[in-house]
């Protein structure tokens, strides 16, 4: 008499398959969970531009800020680089987004959707934010290192545009702070990794922030003359 094995092991086919399948799914889920937190926190910095002090409200309304909140949504949900990637540009897009709409609710209408020029910035910018904030948990001390160039960069070069181009006065405590916080993120990422790395890689790293930085005033200062 013969029996049905029902403890026969999955062929590798839909071993695979299944796996395709589950990777699939979860990518769906951070890709929604980091979608609806962007729209969430997006919406939310419409009210606080009113809300916050004064010397703390350039926070919703700044690409530092912003770019915080991108780095922190993508890192929560542990996304591989390329993912990491897109999930940087759709939580830039829909941070705007957010912010369009409930100005809107509001009362104030800010431009159509998908239309606003942080729309694209948020489509270049987004994806190095994502991928960096993915390689800040690599298993290479000098990935992990580097990871802190972008979210540093913007920090500290919107801090100086704000500072030398913009607020004078009780807003300029908020440019301060954004300087201070690149440079405590670019220290932190130096100093975890420094008996793992070769000299060169912070040496690299801080160069690289104070470079970029530069280009960005630069970059920031003729902005409006191009869309103009």
């Amino acid at each position: 008499m013969t029996g049905t094995r029902l403890d026969r092991p999955a062929p590798p086919t839909a071993r695979r398959q299944g796996g395709r399948a589950a990777t699939i799914v979860h990518g769906a889920g951070r890709v929604a969970a980091v979608a609806a937190g962007a729209l969430v926190l997006g919406g939310l910095t419409s009210p606080a531009q009113g809300v916050l002090p004064e010397w703390l409200g350039g926070f919703a309304n700044s690409s530092g800020g912003w770019s915080i909140l991108v780095f922190a949504l993508v890192l929560t949900v542990r996304a591989r680089p390329a993912l990491s990637a897109v999930l940087g540009a759709v939580a830039f897009v829909l941070l705007v987004e957010g912010y369009r709409i409930v100005s809107g609710w509001r009362g104030f209408p800010y431009d159509e959707p998908f239309q606003n020029v942080f729309t694209i910035l948020g489509l270049l910018v987004g994806p190095v934010i994502g991928v960096s904030a993915a390689l800040l948990r690599a298993s290479s001390p000098t990935r992990r290192t580097l990871a802190v160039v972008p979210l540093s960069t913007v920090l500290v070069g919107e801090g100086l545009y704000g500072l030398v181009v913009l607020d004078q006065g009780p807003g300029a405590i908020y440019w301060v702070l954004q300087l201070v916080l690149g440079g405590a993120f670019l220290a932190w990422g130096t100093v975890r990794t420094r008996s793992s790395v070769p000299t060169w890689v912070p040496v690299v790293t801080a160069g690289s922030v104070v470079a970029l930085s530069i280009l960005f005033v630069v970059a920031y200062t003729a902005l409006p003359h191009l869309l103009m």
